[in-house]
Order: C-alpha cells, then sequence, then structure tokens
C-alpha cells in the first residue's frame, strides 16, 4: 500500500489533507505532521511513530513544504535510516492527488513524470499561452493519411456536475475510469471564452477535451465513435442533459453534484451534494421514463445510491 505523509509548517498540511478529503472522500492511507510555531524539536519523532504503524510492505512517501527548509532536511535525514521513504520538496495539491489515489508504487521515470505534471499546474492564469491546437491549425499544411476507424467510443463515465471540471473530476473520476477524452457539454461554457479557458487549465494532462453545446456535441457523436477512446461526458444541468438523452440515449447516468438554490431539495443518498428543483426534478424523471438509470455518488470511493423515482 502507498502510505502519504504530509509535512509542513503551520497548518499547511493540515489544510491539504482536509482539501483531499473534500476531493477523494476518506483517504486513511494520508497522514499529517505539522511544526507549530513554537516547537523547539524537530518532527522526526512524531514521524517515526506514524511510520511505525504501517505495514512492512508499505510504499512511504513524505511531501515537505520547502526545500531547504527545517521539515525537509529532517525528513531527508530519516530517508536515509528507511529506504522505503522517498521525501519530495515542495508538495502541491496535483502532486498529492496523484500519488494519494495511486493503486501501486509510483518510482523513477514514472514518478519523475508526475512531478513534472504537477508543475505544469503553476500557471500565471492571467497570461495567455498559445494553445497547441491552435499552433496546429497555423502550421504548414501537410499532406496525411485520414484517421482511421478505431471504433466506437468507449463511454466510462456520463456525469451531472454544475461545477464541471474541478478536483473530483479531475483527479479522482478521471483515473477512476480511465479517461482519454473529457467533453463538457454545457451552453453557457461553450459560449464563454472565459470559461471556455479556464476549463483548459483545468484539465487532466495527456487527456483530451472538448466543451461543446449539446447541439454541437450532438453532432459530433458520428466522429466520435470512429476514435475508440475512453469519453468522459460532463454535463451542468438536469435540462441539457435530458435534451441530449433525447436524441443520444446515455445507459446509466452519475449525478454528482447540483448546487443548492431556492426550492431545491437533497436527492440521492446520505450527504448528497445533488440538489433540484421542481422543474429539474421533473426533468430528471424524464430521464427516468426514457430508460435511463441514474444513481448518485459524488466520489469513486463513496457508495452508489439508485434512484429510482423523482
Amino acid at each position: 500500500m502507498n502510505q502519504l505523509i504530509l509535512a509542513s509548517h503551520g497548518g499547511l498540511a493540515a489544510g491539504a489533507r482536509d482539501t483531499l478529503s473534500m476531493v477523494l472522500g476518506d483517504v486513511p492511507n494520508v497522514h499529517v505532521v505539522s511544526l507549530a510555531r513554537d516547537d523547539k524539536e524537530p518532527i522526526t519523532e512524531d514521524v517515526k511513530r506514524i511510520i511505525a504503524t504501517f505495514a512492512p510492505e508499505d510504499t512511504v512517501y513524505i511531501c515537505t513544504d520547502m526545500l531547504g527548509s527545517s521539515v525537509n532536511n529532517s525528513m531527508v535525514e530519516l530517508m536515509h535510516e528507511d529506504e522505503r521513504l522517498t521525501v519530495i520538496s515542495g508538495m502541491n495539491m496535483p502532486l498529492i492527488l496523484s500519488l494519494a489515489i495511486a493503486p501501486e508504487p509510483v518510482k523513477g521515470a514514472d514518478l519523475a513524470a508526475l512531478i513534472r505534471e504537477a508543475r505544469a499546474g503553476m500557471v500565471n492564469v492571467g497570461v495567455a499561452e498559445e494553445d497547441p491546437a491552435e499552433a496546429e491549425k497555423s502550421a504548414p499544411k501537410r499532406a496525411r493519411c485520414s484517421t482511421p476507424n478505431r471504433g466506437p467510443a468507449n463511454i466510462v463515465l456520463v456525469r451531472l456536475d454544475y461545477r464541471l471540471l474541478h478536483g473530483q473530476v479531475v483527479f479522482s473520476w478521471t483515473n477512476a475510469v480511465g479517461a482519454q477524452r473529457i467533453i463538457v457539454v454545457d451552453n453557457a461554457a461553450a459560449n464563454d471564452e472565459v470559461k471556455q479557458g479556464a476549463l483548459k487549465l483545468a484539465k487532466p494532462a495527456g487527456v483530451r477535451l472538448n466543451v461543446f453545446t449539446v447541439e454541437r456535441a450532438l453532432k459530433k457523436m458520428k466522429k466520435l465513435n470512429t476514435l475508440g477512446e475512453n469519453v468522459m461526458f460532463i454535463f451542468g444541468n438536469v435540462h441539457e442533459l435530458l435534451e441530449f438523452c433525447q436524441s443520444y440515449k446515455f445507459p446509466e447516468v452519475n449525478f454528482g453534484a447540483a448546487a443548492n438554490h431556492d426550492g431545491a431539495v437533497a436527492v440521492g443518498g446520505k450527504d448528497s451534494s445533488v440538489f433540484l428543483d421542481a422543474s429539474e426534478r421533473a426533468d430528471a424523471q424524464k430521464l427516468l421514463d426514457l430508460g435511463v438509470k441514474i444513481y448518485e455518488q459524488q466520489t469513486p470511493t463513496q457508495a452508489r445510491t439508485d434512484i429510482s423515482s423523482f
């Protein structure tokens, strides 16, 4: 098993673990050690006590806040005493999210790639960077063979989530279902360049992203079913999800999150994040009447609650 220890000055590590819990649900393999302002001793003994609870075969990652800090230096010294330990300085959320959900030890070139990917998440969002797709459009045209038909799309998840791309989708669901392409279907986002830009920044590295209106997404289904990819669909609201399914029906839909608002009530299981008003419940019932199975599930680690009526 992979065990992850977050070590920092002050409350950074505890805050990071709290954020992980919001994104992933229960994270029993993630542990926190903090050096308070008034602490006079290094955190080494605290970390040793945590490691003593692990199984001998566990792989242990210690993510520290800063290279060269007292916390990091103490952990580097400890690493030389235990070959199971890997110490990584300069932790950020993409890094610790990826390590927390990794099913197997991440070492060597794979770990180096993961760290590079985490660094890539640090972006000055106020400075426009050239989109590789746009660069390709402006490049000299070269003769090329037509793309072969690789077969129909494997639709691995269809999710209702008003937040579209965010931590639970980007890190949790994308990895859980092995998505190679994410298609966001949301009329407002597809017609708003600022929202599109934000979605592109949130996109997982190595995963393709499209942001379509309902109409354009339906027109793209024929081409999509020649690419043979694992595809995740995300819809921002129930009405547009129903509109899509009336022309192209999905077997089942994950209701992940719908914002609380006037007249809305929670639907699904305990601690559900899906709130629907009367109109939205009526649209959801129409989905059921079409033969679409609906279940509420916020993260892959939480229990699935099947919904049979609204």
